[in-house]
């Protein structure tokens, strides 16, 4: 028998399905990255992982406009589904960028970022699979600081790959190329913070 006995409660398991689906998302995206350019081919199927996320963030957001009641804070849920869902849309944007901007060599920190937005969705959907329990369960909190821990990382990654590009001796191009590439690996990194830090406001309010 589900665990789900009530209406609202269904928002737990849809979530953890959004964090799956952009799991499965980025896992591809950085797959991609490491294999470039053998793997341009590949692009195709993050795009249809993203158009997953989205149908899914959508039936969220669909369910919450036509609930009544909601199993805590109406506007966290939707920060919640909203954000995540970013994760994905940028996963798909940016491998769509490698070939758009005629990529021909990975910057080893390429990988390094798009490794860790894999390691942070993998903490997020074990956090999911722990929420529905999110006033008892300590692992809810242990995973949001394990994510937040894991951006901070990132932060690190993205600014030694910054200082590298801008201090190298090579074209304007190749500089303004690699910021647009890194800019939105970060951000991702920065969504799964965000996602992180309201599921905490959801326990402490809720405390």
């Amino acid at each position: 028998m589900s665990r789900v006995s009530r209406k609202e409660d269904q928002f737990y398991d849809m979530l953890l399905t959004l964090s799956k689906d952009v799991y499965a998302s980025v896992v591809a995206w950085d797959e991609i990255t490491r294999g470039w350019p053998e793997t341009r081919s590949s692009i195709h199927e993050v795009k249809a992982l993203e158009i997953r996320c989205d149908m899914t963030e959508n039936a969220i957001l669909d369910e919450l406009n036509t609930s009544f009641i909601t199993p805590f804070d109406r506007e966290d849920l939707d920060a919640i589904a909203r954000e995540m869902g970013e994760v994905g849309d940028l996963a798909e944007g940016t491998s769509a960028r490698y070939d758009i901007f005629d990529v021909h060599v990975m910057i080893p920190e390429a990988a390094q970022m798009t490794g860790l937005v894999v390691d942070a969705m993998k903490e997020m959907v074990v956090l999911f699979e722990h929420f529905h329990d999110f006033k008892k369960d300590p692992v809810v909190k242990e995973q949001a600081k394990k994510i937040g821990a894991i951006e901070d990382e990132g932060d690190i990654v993205y600014r030694n790959a910054l200082g590298r590009i801008f201090n190298e001796p090579d074209d304007p191009i190749h500089v303004l190329k690699w910021k647009s590439l890194l800019d939105p690996m970060e951000r991702t990194l920065d969504y799964c913070k965000t996602v992180a830090n309201v599921v905490l406001s959801v326990v402490m309010k809720n405390a």
